[in-house]
């Protein structure tokens, strides 16, 4: 199970990924743009697997929104909430059970990722890391990535890069 969502999960580590992307309102929540122009994300728990990625940028309220595609390995596409794409790779490290992740940027951004646990209800990984500007990166990724971020007794899905969390969709 962790295999499936570490390729979400390495997405995620890096912020950045995707296409023109301002950030807009959907079902309540915000999303990036670019989501809406990716190929449909699906969890085949194949070659083609599709893991859905969200991250927090550092603490000023940037986010990332994209997916991880593969299964083992595979790469990573989305956009920070600015609308800057990004793109990236994922591994899958077998028998000491983390993935990494790397991205970057279209503004030059890079960033690195370690999914270290799972959530053993969702299936969501989680990460975290740093970029070229030394922000922190937090990264969570799985088929179940909403489920896992929305709180008992919640609305929806809340991003929780700031004081103010960020609802998602």
């Amino acid at each position: 199970m962790f295999r499936a969502l570490l390729p979400a999960a390495l997405f995620l580590l890096w912020v950045g990924s995707g296409h023109a992307a301002a950030q807009s309102l959907v079902e309540g929540g915000a999303h990036t743009a670019g989501q809406e122009k990716m190929p449909p994300c699906e969890n085949t728990m194949a070659g083609d697997n599709c893991a859905r990625v969200l991250a927090c940028i550092g603490g000023d309220g940037l986010w990332f929104d994209g997916q991880a595609r593969g299964w083992g390995k595979g790469i990573i596409l989305g956009a920070m909430s600015d609308g800057t794409p990004c793109t990236g790779s994922w591994r899958y490290r077998e028998g000491v059970n983390i993935a990494t992740a790397s991205l970057s940027c279209e503004d030059g951004t890079k960033g690195k990722v370690i999914y270290y646990s799972q959530d053993n209800v969702t299936g969501t990984g989680i990460g975290r890391g740093l970029d070229s500007r030394l922000r922190g990166l937090r990264v969570w990724s799985g088929h179940n990535v909403l489920e896992f971020l929305t709180p008992k007794d919640g609305p929806g899905a809340l991003l929780p890069c700031t004081g103010e969390p960020i609802p998602i969709s």
